[in-house]
Protein backbone atom coordinates (compact mmCIF):
# COMPACT_ATOMS: atom_id res chain seq x y z
CA UNK A 1 0.00 0.00 0.00
CA UNK A 2 2.74 2.51 0.82
CA UNK A 3 4.50 2.19 -2.42
CA UNK A 4 0.82 2.92 -4.52
CA UNK A 5 0.79 5.78 -2.30
CA UNK A 6 4.22 6.58 -2.81
CA UNK A 7 3.75 6.35 -6.49
CA UNK A 8 0.23 8.10 -7.08
CA UNK A 9 2.51 10.80 -4.67
CA UNK A 10 5.08 10.88 -7.45
CA UNK A 11 2.62 11.38 -9.90
CA UNK A 12 1.03 14.22 -8.35
CA UNK A 13 4.37 16.03 -7.86
CA UNK A 14 5.56 15.34 -11.45
CA UNK A 15 2.05 16.60 -12.97
CA UNK A 16 2.70 20.19 -10.68
CA UNK A 17 6.01 20.37 -11.61
CA UNK A 18 4.90 19.86 -15.33
CA UNK A 19 2.36 22.59 -14.66
CA UNK A 20 5.27 24.58 -12.92
CA UNK A 21 7.06 24.62 -16.21
CA UNK A 22 4.22 25.32 -18.41
CA UNK A 23 3.61 28.51 -16.40
CA UNK A 24 6.89 29.50 -16.73
CA UNK A 25 6.74 28.95 -20.11
CA UNK A 26 4.17 31.09 -20.32
CA UNK A 27 5.19 33.73 -17.83
CA UNK A 28 8.51 34.20 -20.43
CA UNK A 29 6.19 34.45 -23.38
CA UNK A 30 4.57 37.29 -21.94
CA UNK A 31 7.28 39.13 -20.52
CA UNK A 32 9.04 38.51 -23.85
CA UNK A 33 6.05 39.80 -25.39
CA UNK A 34 5.12 43.06 -22.79
CA UNK A 35 9.31 43.56 -23.74
CA UNK A 36 8.66 43.97 -27.27
CA UNK A 37 6.04 46.62 -26.85
CA UNK A 38 7.95 48.46 -24.30
CA UNK A 39 10.85 48.86 -27.35
CA UNK A 40 7.84 49.82 -29.66
CA UNK A 41 7.13 52.33 -26.99
CA UNK A 42 10.70 53.21 -26.72
CA UNK A 43 10.53 54.17 -30.32
CA UNK A 44 7.23 55.53 -31.13
CA UNK A 45 8.50 58.15 -28.10
CA UNK A 46 11.57 58.71 -29.86
CA UNK A 47 10.00 60.16 -33.10
CA UNK A 48 7.11 61.78 -31.26
CA UNK A 49 7.58 65.54 -30.60
CA UNK A 50 4.24 66.36 -29.20
CA UNK A 51 5.46 65.60 -25.53
CA UNK A 52 6.56 68.43 -23.33
CA UNK A 53 10.03 66.33 -22.49
CA UNK A 54 10.53 64.43 -25.53
CA UNK A 55 12.36 60.49 -24.64
CA UNK A 56 15.00 62.14 -26.69
CA UNK A 57 16.03 64.28 -24.69
CA UNK A 58 15.21 61.61 -21.60
CA UNK A 59 17.80 59.53 -23.10
CA UNK A 60 20.12 62.15 -24.09
CA UNK A 61 22.40 62.35 -21.23
CA UNK A 62 22.83 58.12 -21.73
CA UNK A 63 25.70 56.42 -23.50
CA UNK A 64 24.93 54.14 -26.35
CA UNK A 65 25.95 51.36 -24.07
CA UNK A 66 23.54 52.65 -21.16
CA UNK A 67 20.80 53.03 -23.58
CA UNK A 68 21.23 49.10 -24.80
CA UNK A 69 21.14 48.16 -21.32
CA UNK A 70 18.15 50.07 -20.75
CA UNK A 71 16.87 48.28 -23.79
CA UNK A 72 17.16 45.46 -22.39
CA UNK A 73 15.74 46.27 -18.96
CA UNK A 74 12.32 47.41 -20.84
CA UNK A 75 12.42 43.55 -21.74
CA UNK A 76 12.55 42.16 -18.54
CA UNK A 77 15.99 40.91 -18.85
CA UNK A 78 18.13 40.23 -15.77
CA UNK A 79 21.68 41.38 -15.14
CA UNK A 80 22.86 37.65 -15.93
CA UNK A 81 21.30 38.02 -19.16
CA UNK A 82 22.04 41.26 -20.37
CA UNK A 83 25.52 40.62 -19.65
CA UNK A 84 25.51 37.38 -21.78
CA UNK A 85 23.65 39.29 -24.64
CA UNK A 86 26.01 42.39 -24.40
CA UNK A 87 29.13 40.11 -23.60
CA UNK A 88 30.02 42.13 -20.27
CA UNK A 89 29.88 41.04 -16.80
CA UNK A 90 27.11 41.23 -14.36
CA UNK A 91 29.16 43.66 -12.32
CA UNK A 92 29.58 46.19 -15.46
CA UNK A 93 25.75 45.81 -16.11
CA UNK A 94 25.32 47.04 -12.33
CA UNK A 95 27.26 49.79 -12.86
CA UNK A 96 25.77 50.68 -16.04
CA UNK A 97 22.57 50.68 -14.19
CA UNK A 98 23.45 52.78 -11.71
CA UNK A 99 24.70 55.68 -13.85
CA UNK A 100 21.25 54.67 -15.73
CA UNK A 101 19.11 55.53 -12.25
CA UNK A 102 21.28 58.41 -11.52
CA UNK A 103 20.93 59.96 -15.00
CA UNK A 104 17.21 59.70 -15.20
CA UNK A 105 16.89 60.91 -11.62
CA UNK A 106 15.39 57.08 -10.56
CA UNK A 107 15.98 54.47 -7.67
CA UNK A 108 14.85 51.29 -9.07
CA UNK A 109 14.49 49.46 -12.33
CA UNK A 110 11.02 49.83 -13.08
CA UNK A 111 11.04 53.48 -12.35
CA UNK A 112 13.66 53.57 -15.08
CA UNK A 113 11.76 51.84 -17.82
CA UNK A 114 8.93 53.75 -16.63
CA UNK A 115 10.38 56.82 -17.36
CA UNK A 116 12.57 55.52 -20.38
CA UNK A 117 8.72 54.98 -22.12
CA UNK A 118 7.60 58.82 -21.23
CA UNK A 119 5.28 58.38 -18.20
CA UNK A 120 7.46 60.27 -15.65
CA UNK A 121 8.19 64.34 -15.56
Amino acid sequence: MARSSDRALDRAISALLHEAVEHSRAMRQVLNQVGQLASLRINMLESSESSEKTLTEVLSPLTKREKEVLEHLARGCSNRQIGRSLGISERTVKNHLRNIFTKLGVGDRTSAVVKAMGRMN
